[in-house]
Parts: structure tokens; C-alpha cells; sequence
């Protein structure tokens, strides 16, 4: 069985929503500016299983800001790759690709929203073009400038709901026992 015909009801709208709004010619402009910068064909492969390993988009970095990822993993091994892709997503985020324009790990290692990989990767060519003064390699895009204050959330912001929820019943109780006096 495929993966299309496992997903039903909502994931199978939501699959559909993501098919309607990818942009194909915008992946054959990302497709040429990777190729270029790293040397390596996409052949016939899907976009997402060109770069699933990690190991392009790392080299990509390095090719755009030589000695950004100091290690990229070879392996085989899923967690490897998926390690790849984080130092790939923690390099451009630093490059200056706002977190709007971020994808997360499964976008693009189980396939879940190439769309997204897609988007993120032309975001960094703009966004290269102003924060990447070294660089002169072929543009992709628009020059952008961000100047976004919006970074990748820290966890732990809210990890136990029911205290911010019990303060807020306390509030309550006390605004109430107030009011009847």
C-alpha cells in the first residue's frame, strides 16, 4: 500500500491542500541553484529524496558560507540524516531565514511537506544575497532583507499547563472573594 491511500479523512485533505499549493516552478529554480552551487544532478530523483540524507543541504551552506557546518554526516543511518537536516535548519536560521519560512524535520525526511522544504530553500537564496556579503555565486530570488526578531522557541516556555491554569483559577477566586465584600 502506498502512502497516499493509507491517509484518510482530514490527512488526506490536508495532503491534497499541500499537492494544490506546491509550486513546481519554483522547486526548478531552487533544483538549478543547488545544482550549481554543489555540483550534484537531482537525475530523476524526487526533490525530497534528493535531499533527504542531509548531506546536500549541508554542503549547500558550506558552498554558500564555506565552514558554517563543520560536520555533516555520512551514515545511513536515519538519526544521522535527521541530525543533518537540524545542522542545515540551525544554519540558515542563524543565516538570517526567519522561523516563518522554516520547515521541520519531517517536511522534509518523511515527506510530509516538501512544499515547505521548498519555500525555505528559496527563502535562504534571498535571504543570502543581503546577509552573506562574501558570497558570489548566482542569485536565486529577490534580494531580502529580514529584519525579523522572531527566533526558534526555546522549550520548556510552558511545560506544566495545569499551574498556569491553576494561577489563573486563583486569580479568579481571589477577584471574586473581593467583589462580594
Amino acid at each position: 500500500m502506498d502512502r497516499e491511500e493509507s491517509l484518510y479523512g482530514m490527512d488526506r485533505e490536508l495532503r491534497a491542500k499541500q499537492e494544490a499549493k506546491y509550486d513546481v516552478a519554483l522547486e526548478a529554480q531552487v533544483v538549478e541553484w543547488i545544482e550549481f552551487l554543489t555540483g550534484e544532478k537531482k537525475g530523476d530523483r524526487g526533490f525530497g529524496e534528493w535531499l533527504k540524507s542531509g548531506v546536500l543541504l549541508c554542503r549547500l551552506v558550506n558552498a554558500v558560507k564555506p565552514g558554517t557546518i563543520k560536520k555533516c554526516n555520512t551514515s545511513s543511518l536515519a538519526f544521522k540524516q535527521m541530525e543533518n537536516i537540524t545542522f542545515f535548519t540551525n544554519a540558515v536560521r542563524e543565516i538570517g531565514v526567519p522561523e516563518s519560512a522554516m520547515f521541520a524535520t519531517p517536511d522534509l525526511f518523511e515527506e510530509k511537506n516538501v512544499g515547505s522544504v521548498v519555500n525555505c530553500l528559496y527563502t535562504f537564496g534571498c535571504v543570502v544575497q543581503v546577509n552573506v556579503p562574501e558570497y558570489d555565486g548566482p542569485p536565486l530570488g529577490v534580494a531580502m532583507h529580514v529584519e525579523s526578531k522572531d527566533k526558534k522557541r526555546s522549550s520548556g516556555i510552558c511545560t506544566d499547563q495545569s499551574s498556569g491554569f491553576s494561577a489563573t483559577m486563583e486569580t479568579a477566586g481571589h477577584s471574586h472573594a473581593y467583589a462580594n465584600k
